[in-house]
């Protein structure tokens, strides 16, 4: 198992990076930096959404980033998603969290190039750039569904519909809701943070447009997915009714034909047709009428296309 820990000083202000840290780890940055222990023990736990916390001497923090490396039919948050931890304040900036990420290694090599100059209190900077970069990362992900829902409508509508469209659909509603799910709780998280840093209001408030962007995106994306997923049962529902409809037509047909079949496959003794020389053509004609009288009632009716009433 890997693990990676950065740690870089800006003018006394430390950022530390720690990956799949172990218990041990955790306890002494715990008690490095006098880290509340019980958000602590949240750090590598890998079913908490984003959440925010105040503590006397430093903020708290977990955001969910799109996971890149996710397997297609992943559907759910933990498999979708992987968390960071943060602590900060005026001092230090903390992230923890299980496996690196690209933007992360971004944010690393941008903070640490030789031109960087951070400013006074560079915490709410630094939080600013991974924020929205983490809620970047699920600006691929929704275009690659918003597409390949254009593609599976394409398929309802106009080509014939594979067997494994109805499964795919619902893995991609799965995949919307999750979306939109981590960013609504990471918008919320971001309105809670508005009220703790006033002074860098206008970072915060750029990372809420941003989130209000990606929301509606995955709410529509949602929506659609249902619409679409709707349209397809129904159709379904539609070409089944169809079939219904075409085998009960000639189970009509051949319901009458079938009962004078039926009756004169009874072998009683006194049946005049039955030694009559026309008896068998007489009977043939009047089926064969039978079924004109129920193909011309139904052509009125407009049962068999058009020109019914």
């Amino acid at each position: 198992m890997t693990h990676t820990v950065f740690e870089r000083t800006l003018d006394g202000f430390r950022w530390l990076d720690s990956i799949q840290p172990t218990a041990a780890e955790l306890d002494r940055i715990a008690v490095d930096y006098a880290l509340h222990p019980t958000s602590v023990q949240d750090c590598l736990q890998p079913e908490h959404l984003p959440k925010f916390e105040n503590f006397d001497n430093t903020h708290f923090l977990i955001v969910r980033a799109y996971d890149q490396e996710c397997p297609e039919d992943s559907d759910s948050v933990q498999e979708l998603t992987r968390k960071i931890a943060i602590f900060w304040n005026s001092h230090f900036f903390i992230t923890i969290h299980r496996s690196d990420q690209p933007f992360l290694e971004e944010l690393r090599r941008l903070w640490t190039s030789p031109g960087a100059r951070p400013t006074a209190e560079p915490s709410v900077p630094l939080l600013h750039d991974l924020i929205k970069r983490v809620l970047v990362s699920y600006e691929l992900p929704l275009e690659a569904a918003a597409a390949r829902l254009d593609e599976y409508e394409e398929t309802v509508f106009i080509r014939q519909a594979e067997p494994r469209l109805l499964q795919e659909l619902y893995l991609l509603k799965r995949k919307a809701t999750v979306f939109k799910k981590v960013i609504f709780l990471t918008k919320d998280v971001l309105r809670t943070l508005t009220i703790e840093t006033h002074q860098h209001r206008p970072l915060i408030q750029d990372l809420i447009e941003t989130a209000d962007r990606l929301f509606f995106l995955a709410d529509q994306l949602l929506e659609n997915t249902n619409t679409l997923l709707n349209m397809h049962i129904s159709l379904a529902s539609q070409r089944t009714n169809e079939v219904m409809r075409v085998l009960t037509l000639f189970s009509v047909f051949f319901l009458p034909l079938t009962f004078i079949v039926g009756i004169y496959g009874m072998n009683f003794d006194f049946m005049p047709e039955l030694r009559h020389p026309l008896g068998y053509p007489i009977i043939l004609l009047v089926m064969f009428l039978v079924v004109i009288a129920v193909f011309v009632w139904f052509r009125r009716k407009g049962w068999l296309g058009p020109g019914g009433e």
